[in-house]
């Protein structure tokens, strides 16, 4: 799609105010400096020129926000979300003209969509079956709607951060089971075996030697969403050899076998981390490794609705749910 030079003019202009801010104002979800890149202009760029909102001022909108926004606290998020509307669409009442008009469904007749806060979401193997007991609070919502953004519209890897029990994992397992996509796990520790995900020779039943693959690679084949649990605690040797799948072809090389694996389209891979330093073991991952995925900062759920969650979840009076949570807070 062909920009106008214009439109060209706004997004150099953009690219370099955020820039700016950055260094200036700006703070991701752990209170440090945000980095952005030509890597996040080109992503922002390749994920809006496939124009997959159907909209080219609106695919520009989402496009960057998918690249700029999600790994930022709440005030910067807010900040650089109207630094992008203003920028690449225009007034107040343009960018509420854009954002009113509802994303149609892809048009692509061999696949089944789902909708999920504005998304659409392809449709897995399964029979979508949203879990009952999730209770969608105000903040679970946005986070809902900044992960359906890049499995919708950029189909990247995802690296979500916060702290323990800010709902990393249960949001991707809701919207597995929620559209139908198998989703499958790996639990990350310091002797993490690389085997676990690419696989190993064992002997079969008759005592053969025969190569059983790992969850990774199996992932990989069969279309399934995967979720890569506490990235930051695994072994060095299993971050290197992820470095193919976090690229754009999507490759894994099997070393035993010397074959190399191409991920089934409908394949995503997800990863969590708590933040390094504050909890034992958790180490920073490279800028360089970081980049390839789109980083999401989940904050703590505000206590307001963790009292509505237990009310919903455990059936309980309100009353008995603002305790509880006034006792876990008196006790951080």
């Amino acid at each position: 799609m062909s920009l106008k030079e214009r439109d060209l003019e706004r997004i150099v202009d953009f690219y370099l105010r955020v820039r700016k801010e950055a260094v200036t104002t700006l703070s991701d979800g752990l209170g440090h400096k945000p980095h952005f890149s030509l890597r996040s202009l080109c992503r922002a760029l390749v994920v809006a020129s496939k124009n997959p909102c159907g909209m080219f001022k609106r695919s520009l909108y989402e496009a960057f926000c998918l690249s700029f926004l999600t790994q930022l606290d709440t005030g910067s998020y807010q900040i650089v979300e109207k630094l992008i509307s203003s920028y690449l669409i225009g007034d107040e009442k343009a960018v509420k003209a854009v954002k009113k008009q509802p994303i149609p469904p892809p048009q692509d007749s061999s696949q089944d969509f789902l909708e999920f806060e504005g998304y659409w979401v392809k449709k897995g193997f399964l029979e979508p079956v949203p879990p009952d007991e999730y209770i969608l609070t105000a903040s679970v919502r946005k986070n809902l709607r900044d992960l359906v953004r890049v499995v919708s519209i950029g189909k990247l890897p995802v690296l979500l951060q916060g702290e323990t029990s800010v709902g990393k994992t249960s949001l991707i397992r809701y919207l597995a089971k929620s559209s139908g996509n198998k989703c499958v796990r790996i639990n990350n520790h310091e002797h993490t075996d690389l085997q676990e995900y690419v696989g190993s020779y064992a002997a079969d039943t008759s005592g053969k030697l025969v190569f059983t693959e790992g969850l990774l690679v199996d992932a990989m084949r069969r279309g399934y969403w995967i979720i890569l649990d506490e990235l930051n605690l695994a072994p060095t040797d299993v971050l290197e050899a992820l470095n193919r799948v976090l690229d754009d072809n999507r490759e894994l090389f099997i070393p035993e076998t010397q074959e190399v694996v191409k991920a089934h389209p409908n394949f995503m891979l997800f990863a969590t981390q708590n933040p390094p330093g504050a909890y034992g073991g958790r180490k920073m991952l490279s800028r360089a490794f970081r980049n390839r995925f789109v980083e999401l900062h989940f904050n703590e759920i505000p206590s307001p609705e963790l009292e509505f969650i237990l009310h919903k979840r455990c059936q309980m009076a309100p009353s008995y749910a603002k305790k509880m949570v006034n006792v876990m807070t008196d006790l951080q």
